[in-house]
């Protein structure tokens, strides 16, 4: 009920923006265009002319609906649900983090809003349904209002509801956003507003783990198994409000038409403001003693923790672009900046800080035969977070007939997230003055794009590094650890036959600080052919996911947030999913079983200690697209 009423407030949206665009033609001269629909980021315009690319038309792809399990994270069962990554991922970011990141995976940024160029209205529509009354509809629109100006909004919303008990997860995800530029193309504004919402039904994971681990418990029975919470729910929200702002100082030189023949070199004047609201309520009417160990505040738990924060930046840019007469200003782009932030957090008291900043970066990039080097960094001058930096550096050799290497450094300090050091609930207190985490990442990489192969090493050594204990209470370790990565890339190709390949290799000196999986894989087994005089694109095949076994995370559904165990260990489970894709005309298609190895070389398992993960599951759905004239 709560998706069909969502897509009829949606519905009327997408009728209001289409009669206040401007019309192309009028009915009575219609032309046919040929559609042109490609996009680009905010966060890569300052640099010059940023990169567009075309919508994914991949048929081999459109069954990937979980990004948890996709992108290889641990959660609790549910899709949608709080989370945790198997491949060993640093936050490198000089500002304190004011919430939790357990849910990061399933929210919309704004570095994630795409600003359209089109020449067509283009809409597209998503739906998957599935087991456990699992259903999604997502709507993408974009048009332009006038030639200058896009718009658009983007909605999805998911819902589980049959799993297991207390399990009940529902998404919400709105977005509305628009990208300007005046004729000259001296001034573009973008802009965005986002609102996401999760709810997530939390019950603690299995009382036993016996009967689900020792007999063949079916998807209907893993409902009827005891937990240890019955009336537990997380409440996490956030909103962004965007705005950002480019004037470039320069002269233009126009051909006959208008058209920008010749651009001299400019300075881009930038203004960025962003305000963020973000909010985590855990509420537990009847807690369970047996599953908490102290209750602070009473037996009844309504937890909450809220922050609000604005970011204001100014920055002097002198921007690459294509169009200029000098091959150094086509090529290379440097700037600085300056960046002020003020903050207001609260659980059960307020409080609030500010940070000034300042950075600078350059930027060389020409196309695939030349080199390509950046260069950025931040540092915290006065506030809270005083002495904080990011430097990071990427270089990458043109593309050699052999193929092309990189180098990539990242070196920065920055104070634990704010949850570490400062907690206030009914079953968990704790004031914490650790000190800064200093980290370090250096890699090179490879890449042979025409045997579609690539391969990444990573060192990453961190000081203090701040963690979650077995007591689930923040811990900070007073030494350096170290973290090798080997991540490879092949996709072999035979006519009709695609065998796509993707390993990860890690390892930590530090077992007793960071658990992780040794190996994390994806293979994809498929067959992809036109039919019908290419009328119908059609892809079957089956795709494996596996992760080494090693003592995962477990979940504190207190706080949201995962921490050392050292009882259960999970993975070492090959998960087989059969799939069936096809594409007609602007629809794509699919039909998934999933885990159809479910019994057949073991008989269940977890990601997520003690939270059970279904077994055979079916899925089906379809990515519609609409392209109006």
């Amino acid at each position: 009920m709560l998706i069909r009423r969502s897509f009829l407030i949606y519905f009327f949206i997408l009728y209001a923006v289409d009669i206040l665009a401007m019309p192309v033609d009028s009915l009575s001269n219609t032309k046919i265009y040929k559609t042109s629909i490609k996009y680009f980021y905010e966060k890569d315009f300052i640099y010059g002319k940023a990169d567009r690319y075309y919508l994914d038309s991949s048929v081999a792809s459109v069954q990937h609906v979980n990004p948890a399990l996709d992108l290889h994270y641990n959660f609790l069962g549910t899709s949608g649900s709080a989370s945790c990554p198997q491949v060993f991922r640093f936050n490198f970011n000089p500002y304190t983090f004011t919430s939790i990141r357990s849910y990061d995976l399933q929210m919309l940024s704004t570095d994630s809003i795409k600003s359209f160029r089109t020449n067509k209205r283009f809409t597209e529509l998503r739906y998957h349904s599935g087991n456990f009354k699992e259903q999604e509809i997502a709507v993408v629109h974009s048009q332009n209002i006038n030639r200058n100006w896009n718009a658009g909004i983007n909605f999805d919303r998911q819902g589980v509801n049959d799993f297991m008990n207390f399990s009940k997860t529902f998404r919400s995800r709105f977005a509305i956003y628009t990208w300007f530029c005046t004729p000259d193309k001296k001034y573009n504004l973008f802009a965005n507003a986002i609102w996401n919402s999760i709810k997530n039904g939390v019950n603690g994971g299995l009382a036993s783990d016996s009967l689900f681990d020792n007999t063949n418990v079916t998807n209907l029975g893993i409902k009827g198994l005891a937990y240890r919470i019955s009336n537990a729910q997380q409440d996490v929200k956030k909103k962004v409000f965007f705005l950002s702002q480019y004037y470039d100082l320069g002269k233009t030189i126009k051909d006959s038409s208008g058209n920008i023949v010749l651009r001299n070199p400019v300075i881009r004047l930038h203004h960025q403001v962003s305000f963020e609201r973000k909010s985590y309520v855990y509420k537990d009417i009847s807690a369970d003693s047996s599953f908490y160990s102290d209750f602070y505040y009473g037996s009844s738990t309504y937890d909450s923790l809220h922050s609000d924060e604005i970011n204001n930046r100014l920055a002097i840019q002198l921007p690459a672009d294509t169009s200029y007469n000098s091959t150094f200003f086509r090529n290379w782009s440097s700037g600085i900046f300056a960046e002020y932030q003020h903050v207001k957090y609260g659980q059960r008291t307020d409080s609030s800080w500010n940070n000034l900043s300042a950075g600078a970066n350059i930027f060389l990039k020409a196309d695939s035969s030349s080199p390509e080097i950046f260069v950025d960094g931040i540092y915290v001058i006065v506030g809270m977070d005083k002495g904080n930096y990011q430097v990071e550096m990427k270089a990458y050799t043109p593309e050699y007939i052999f193929g092309r290497f990189g180098l990539h450094i990242t070196s920065g300090q920055s104070s634990p997230d704010l949850i570490y050091r400062w907690y206030d609930s009914n079953n968990f207190i704790w004031k914490n003055s650790f000190a800064p985490v200093k980290s370090l990442k250096t890699g090179i990489s490879y890449v042979l794009i025409r045997y579609h192969f690539n391969i990444e090493a990573n060192h990453i050594r961190i000081d203090d590094y701040v963690y979650m204990n077995s007591n689930a209470f923040p811990d900070q370790f007073n030494g350096t650890l170290s973290i090798n990565q080997l991540n490879i890339i092949k996709n072999f190709n035979y006519r009709y036959w695609h065998f796509d390949n993707s390993l990860t290799y890690q390892k930590t000196d530090h077992d007793e600080v960071i658990h992780l999986p040794s190996f994390v894989s994806d293979q994809s087994l498929y067959f992809e052919k036109h039919y019908y005089k290419n009328a119908l694109l059609a892809a079957i095949g089956l795709s494996a996911n596996y992760n080494s076994s090693y003592f995962a995370d477990a979940f504190m559904p207190a706080n949201a947030m995962f921490y050392l165990q050292n009882t259960t260990k999970t993975g070492g489970y090959l998960r087989l999913d059969l799939f069936l894709n096809a594409q007609i005309k602007t629809a794509r298609l699919f039909l998934k079983f999933e885990n159809i190895a479910d019994n057949l070389i073991k008989r269940s398992y977890y990601l997520t200690p003690h939270y059970p993960m279904p077994g055979r599951v079916i899925k089906f759905g379809v990515v519609w697209r609409f392209f109006d004239q």
